[in-house]
């Protein structure tokens, strides 16, 4: 038996259009949260992981001889308004990869977008995605701590 309220349930890539779709209750899309790091020798590591279901957030900054570390629970208001702002970005159509090569330093940043399927990975090594400053911007707006 066939029912009348099923809907479409993408696992591939979703694009900026899957996003609207979603919204409009025509698809599912099963984006659990992000986890993110950037940094190099010098400066340490900053690591972000936002839970989107449990509203978690957990910021770590890794450095020699140092580290800090934060927890805070996100309100679904404040939840809902990043996970919009991540939309404008259109992280999921950013390249898999960013290599500058020629340079054996720097700075290398990875992105993870964790879903009920499999996950979606992004990295890059001194050469990052056009709005790059943007997402760090988010990343440091909704935890309150560095992102860069």
């Amino acid at each position: 038996m066939c029912s009348l309220n099923a809907i479409k349930i993408v696992y591939s890539m979703p694009t900026h259009d899957a996003f609207l779709m979603a919204e409009e209750g025509k698809i599912k899309l099963e984006i659990k949260g992000i986890r993110a790091s950037v940094g190099g020798y010098f400066g340490g590591y900053y690591e972000v992981d936002i839970d989107f279901q449990s509203r978690k957030l957990k910021w770590d900054h890794l450095s020699i001889g140092a580290e800090e570390h934060y927890e805070k629970t996100i309100k679904q208001i404040t939840l809902d308004k990043f996970i919009d702002e991540l939309k404008m970005l259109d992280l999921l159509n950013w390249k898999t990869k960013y290599i500058e090569s020629g340079i054996c330093d720097g700075t290398q940043w990875s992105l993870e977008i964790i879903r009920d399927g499999r996950n979606i990975n992004k990295y890059g090594d001194n050469k990052f995605p056009d709005n790059w400053d943007q997402f760090c911007n988010l990343i440091k707006k909704i935890s309150g701590k560095s992102f860069e």
